[in-house]
């Protein structure tokens, strides 16, 4: 299974076709987008992949599951939950072999000050407690979106960030908050990208595509062993460049059997 993450800022109003082909070129079986704010172009992005969809409008943006396999049933929690200020999308998927595969799409508010990280924190506690069925329950399930903060085992470069958050990195102490990413991962999550490419994942950057010095867009997945994770990528290409301020992650997963 091929899945990818991508925001595509703003609703992608104007970009329906660019951000199509970009998405295409990943050749996913599963597609997160954040921000899918425009139903026109979302609905334009999911005939041009020939994808069911599921859009989920939170309180402040949209996020959609889109998959070439059924969608079995979806939740919107941004709705549901008032600690969501943005969007979280539940989706069950099913493929051809009847494997359910649970995928979560989530925004979070963004910002690189710690008052910003603080914003964050209580609302990531909101999803693991939203997942943690899934968890106890030992069911795999992968969460998918922007998280707007930054990985531990990440070396940022200030100087290859935007200049806004150049100011906050140094209102912050010259630092970058990192807990939601690390309270991800003590909950039992695995940085897809950063275990398939440790070295790679220290440096890339999907935010911003001019000033590409943070990774804040991230696939966790949950019950899946490090053996079943055969790929992983950030599409930096010029046309991804061109048709939103992020670039998409992707991740290959071996279907195997549930650690």
């Amino acid at each position: 299974m091929r899945l990818i993450s991508y925001n595509i800022l703003d609703g992608g109003e104007g970009r329906a076709d660019p951000l199509a082909e970009v998405i295409l070129a990943q050749h996913a079986d599963i597609v997160v987008l954040i921000e899918a704010d425009d139903p026109i172009v979302l609905d334009r992005i999911a005939n041009r992949l020939g994808m069911d969809c599921v859009a989920g409008v939170g309180r402040s943006d949209t996020s959609a599951i889109l998959s070439r396999w059924p969608i079995r049933e979806s939740v919107n929690h941004g709705l549901l939950r008032p600690a969501i200020s943005r969007s979280l999308l539940e989706a069950t998927i099913v493929d051809p072999e009847g494997r359910p595969w649970v995928v979560g799409a989530v925004h979070l508010p963004a910002g690189a000050a710690e008052a910003d990280e603080a914003r964050r924190e209580p609302e990531l506690a909101e999803l693991l407690k939203i997942f943690w069925r899934h968890r106890s329950e030992h069911q795999r399930h992968i969460i998918a979106g922007d998280f707007n903060s930054n990985a531990p085992s990440q070396k940022v470069d200030p100087a290859r960030c935007k200049p806004r958050t150049q100011e906050q990195w140094k209102q912050n102490g010259e630092m970058l908050p990192r807990r939601v990413i690390q309270n991800m991962l003590d909950a039992g999550y695995r940085d897809t990208f950063l275990e398939v490419a440790p070295q790679i994942a220290a440096v890339a950057g999907t935010f911003s595509t001019q000033f590409p010095g943070q990774r804040v867009d991230y696939i966790f997945g949950h019950g899946f062993t490090a053996g079943q994770l055969s790929g992983a990528w950030i599409e930096q290409d010029r046309l991804a460049k061109y048709c939103s301020d992020h670039f998409p992650v992707g991740v290959e997963i071996r279907a195997g059997e549930v650690s």
